[in-house]
């Protein structure tokens, strides 16, 4: 008997939960999917033997009227159809609506796939890059895991080799 108890409440409190994500999304109206504007500040954070991590920021434009929260991105990156590694989100994020937002971003990188992607020879040229992944967003304190997915064109600049001497050093 209580067992069956237990398991009503359990219940009770997921579609109380439900239906509390249901209303604050309804609010909210038709939510639009963040635009992709590009990849900026590559920075290699430290440079190893056997790996390098590598930070950069997304930016991206929020077209809705309102703003969110973002808690947690991983991502999986690839360039020219390499894979490249995967990428956490290293902060929280708050979006307001109707602006532009940066997502910092860091992964490891084996040091043999990073040789072989001859990054100095893509300086200047148009790559394709994907991410896919999911992305953790919310407001009010209620959040969902979307799923994202990417794929363009980049310009890669002389910036991705940016402090590449001073790996490790953060002002």
């Amino acid at each position: 008997m209580l067992s069956i108890r237990f398991a009503i409440n359990k219940i009770m409190k997921i579609l109380s939960a439900l239906l509390l994500l249901t209303v604050v999304l309804c609010s909210c109206g038709k939510m639009e999917e963040p635009q992709f504007k590009g990849l900026e500040n590559f920075n290699v954070k430290s440079l190893g033997l056997k790996e390098t991590i590598v930070g950069f920021n997304a930016t991206l434009h929020n077209p809705n009227g309102f703003g969110v929260t973002i808690k947690e991105s991983a991502l999986n990156i690839y360039i020219d159809s390499v894979f490249v590694g995967n990428f956490i989100q290293t902060i929280q994020i708050s979006v307001k609506s109707e602006s532009d937002f940066s997502i910092p971003l860091e992964g490891k990188i084996p040091i043999s796939r990073a040789l072989s992607m001859n990054l100095p020879r893509l300086i200047g040229k148009e790559v394709l890059v994907r991410a896919d992944g999911s992305v953790r967003v919310g407001k009010g304190g209620v959040y969902i895991t979307k799923e994202f997915n990417y794929e363009g064109r980049q310009r890669l600049t002389p910036d991705i080799l940016k402090n590449p001497a001073e790996a490790g050093y953060q002002n």
